[in-house]
């Protein structure tokens, strides 16, 4: 047992909001490294239940006493300025430090492989660490998603490598120096915290700058790494997939020649991922058969087409997945065609932040109605004003599309067979999804 005078010796960190899923892994960073770590939530989650079961204490409430006593607090820009715990640490001198700033400094310790990008880079981060760990290596690991291949979710464990997912939501990602580097694609989500469309670029130029190895998506013109993938141009290209339920044959062209693998999850931007992480790894000296047989067991990380109820009697799917912008709601859509070719495709979506609703309304209107019948409800703010638009805006044009106001609403939606209901969205839609996930479940076993 630990005795006192260690404990009091013992840094102590407390996180403002430790729930989340950036957060929480650091927070599990300086635990296992043997800080003293709290924090609080007032949202209990899985991953705060996880966290109290590893040993870390959360409150769920913001008190200053909370903060008693700690050594330096961990803070996002999501955080109020008059929330107690701030203002506490504030006026007491409190060293106070920002997520990203947290994140940067655990990061300078080791050899870093960062995954950015608009879109997919949380399934590249962990098709990244999934074929190093396969390739033998020991990396530290930080996902925005929870993934089965790592012992603590969205957090490994390491010796002297990282991989982790480099979040471009705001400026502060230009500041961090990776050994190596994937950027998916760059396409101008997010503008809202950038002061133009040149800002944001500028930045992913100076992170660019600060990396010694970097992969970029050729077809963009955007950028241009010392190793390139793409469908049309790149030094490794897409030839030709085939989509057989969730399994898919790929066939790449590379410097050595062409190659085909499988990969055992769908979508062709899943193909496009699984090449940008061939590129990196067999550019930097790793053997490609290697890098290519790594994908083997690859599996999604949670809310990435996950399949939470299926009925193969009454043909009867959900499937939850994160996807928010248009282009990745066109993309789900078109894995689902793919995957479930005999069935209907219905979406329920939650459209995800004001600003990206108005800067995209008119995408949105275009790529739902690749489904076959639509819900839409009202969209998760995510801390933002309503911005004088509302969801309904989607659903007008759109004949066979609803408006749903109250998530809970969704509850009375008759889920038919021989259908596919996508629930999707990056707000709270998940808990509605699993709710409905136990009714079917208490149902099917009364049957």
């Amino acid at each position: 047992m630990m005795s006192e005078e260690v404990f009091q010796k013992m840094e102590k960190i407390h996180f403002i909001g430790i729930g989340g899923i950036g957060m929480s892994a650091q927070a599990m960073y300086e635990h296992f490294h043997g800080k003293k770590v709290t924090g609080s939530d007032p949202y209990s989650s899985e991953r705060t239940q996880y966290l109290e079961s590893i040993g870390i204490d959360v409150f769920k409430t913001h008190e200053e006493k909370n903060v008693y006593g700690v050594d330096e607090v961990i803070i996002t820009p999501a955080i109020s300025k008059d929330n107690p715990e701030y203002v506490y640490a504030r006026n007491n001198n409190i060293k106070m430090t920002m997520r990203i700033e947290h994140f940067r400094s655990i990061l300078s310790k080791y050899k870093g492989f960062a995954v950015t990008g608009t879109d997919g880079k949380s399934t590249t981060t962990a098709m990244l660490a999934n074929s190093l760990i396969n390739l033998n290596q020991d990396p530290y690991v930080f996902l925005g998603a929870l993934h089965t291949k790592l012992e603590h979710g969205n957090y490994r464990s390491g010796k002297d490598t990282a991989v982790y997912e480099l979040d471009e939501s705001q400026p502060g990602f230009e500041l961090f120096k990776p050994e190596y580097l994937i950027i998916t694609n760059v396409r101008g989500d997010h503008l809202e915290n950038y002061n133009n469309l040149d800002h944001y670029y500028d930045s992913f130029k100076r992170l660019i700058d600060n990396t010694n190895f970097v992969v970029t998506f050729e077809d963009e013109k955007k950028f241009r790494g010392n190793a390139t993938f793409g469908v049309y141009s790149g030094d490794f290209r897409l030839v030709e997939r085939k989509q057989e339920g969730f399994l898919q044959t790929v066939d790449v062209y590379t410097p050595w020649g062409e190659k085909k693998f499988l990969l055992p999850v769908p979508g062709y931007h899943n193909a496009l991922n699984a090449l940008a992480v061939i590129t990196l790894l067999s550019s930097i000296g790793y053997d490609i058969s290697d890098v290519i047989n790594s994908l083997y067991d690859f599996r999604l990380p949670g809310r990435r087409f996950n399949v939470s109820y299926d009925d193969p009697e009454k043909k009867l799917t959900i499937v939850d997945d994160y996807s928010h912008t248009a282009d990745e709601v066109e993309v789900l859509l078109k894995t689902a065609r793919e995957v479930y070719s005999d069935r209907k495709v219905v979406l329920i979506f939650q459209p995800h932040r004001y600003t990206r609703l108005k800067r995209e309304v008119e995408k949105f209107e275009k790529v739902l109605q690749i489904a076959d019948e639509i819900y839409v409800t009202e969209v998760y703010g995510a801390f933002e004003s309503k911005n004088g638009i509302t969801a309904r805006k989607i659903v007008e044009d759109i004949k066979r599309s609803i408006f749903i106001q109250d998530l809970n609403e969704l509850k009375n939606i008759s889920y038919d067979g021989n259908s596919v209901y996508l629930f999707v969205g990056a707000g709270d839609i998940y808990n509605v999804s699993q709710s409905i996930v136990n009714d079917l479940k208490k149902v099917s076993s009364h049957v």
